[in-house]
């Protein structure tokens, strides 16, 4: 099978297993996974052009983190040492690292950097591998090892709650979960109006976004702790797109989106009442309530 149909390998494995009664007891915790590099196989930055995905018939495990490789060799290879090739910043964005900030990543726009893989968001707004080629690079680089050192010196709050979070506890990447509804479109928050509900750190574009908002902050807040909505209707947590969204019943619900994948365009050939159904019993299972 062609490599880059890998991803939808995974999403195929992942209802045979939910279908499949033997494969169904076998899987004990399948929201644990949680997959490196978007499949991508880490070693292929290195030793190909470009990245390749991997297959989950080689795969490893390190940092809890789970990588895909093309071939038995390229496993063997990362495994020897590991260190190598996981990405700086344990994936995240190099630029957003570098201006304090945590954004997932495009992982096929990438930089090798001082023999280190570093990937950067990439989207319809912005590329942040071309503001850091644009930048001081040597500062930029500074900069994020310096924030990401500070980062390690405090307890993080990703993951809180087993929500979609940064290490700064912030939901939705710093987009306004207010803008979904009052604008219908997605908007960059701004820190300077960021608001704390239950836990988690919301940005918003104004104070009067900040006064809609505590006024019924339930009413905002993404379903499914900020995970992808398809994602836990199949059992398991994908990343997101912020920018990926849709509005059911006055909730909001958020979906992986990249280059490979339209998670929200596989939950629209659905129906949604049904999809929510799913999504809110796995969630209710992972989140502990």
């Amino acid at each position: 099978m062609h490599a880059q149909h890998s991803l939808g390998v995974l999403l195929t494995l992942t209802l045979l297993a939910l279908s499949h009664p033997v494969l169904a007891q076998q899987r004990v915790e399948p929201n644990t996974l949680r997959l490196g590099l978007g499949g991508y196989s880490p070693v292929s930055y290195f030793e190909h052009d470009h990245p390749h995905f991997g297959t989950p018939r080689y795969r490893a495990t390190h940092g809890g983190v789970t990588y895909l490789f093309l071939t038995a060799d390229e496993r063997e290879t990362f495994l020897a040492d590991p260190q190598r090739y996981v990405p700086a910043y344990d994936g995240w964005c190099a630029y957003g690292v570098a201006v304090e900030g945590l954004f997932d990543a495009d992982p096929t726009n990438y930089k090798i950097i001082d023999g280190r893989l570093n990937v950067f968001l990439r989207n319809e707004q912005v590329d942040t591998l071309q503001l850091w080629n644009d930048g001081d690079e040597n500062k930029l680089h500074s900069d994020a090892e310096s924030y990401w050192a500070e980062l390690h010196t405090q307890p993080s709050r990703a993951y809180l709650g087993a929500r979609n979070l940064d290490g700064t506890g912030v939901a939705l990447q710093g987009y306004s979960p207010v803008s979904y509804f009052t604008q219908g479109r997605a908007e960059r928050g701004d820190a300077r109006f960021s608001v704390e509900h239950d836990g988690v750190t919301y940005h918003l574009t104004s104070p009067a976004q900040v006064d809609v908002f505590n006024a019924s902050p339930d009413r905002f807040v993404p379903q499914f702790g900020g995970w992808c909505a398809f994602g836990m209707s199949v059992q398991d947590k994908f990343p997101i797109d912020p920018t990926a969204f849709k509005v059911v019943d006055d909730k909001l619900y958020v979906f992986l989106r990249n280059a490979d994948i339209d998670a929200r365009a596989l939950w629209e050939q659905g129906d949604d009442s049904v999809l929510i159904e799913k999504a809110t019993s796995h969630w209710a299972q992972v989140s502990g309530g």
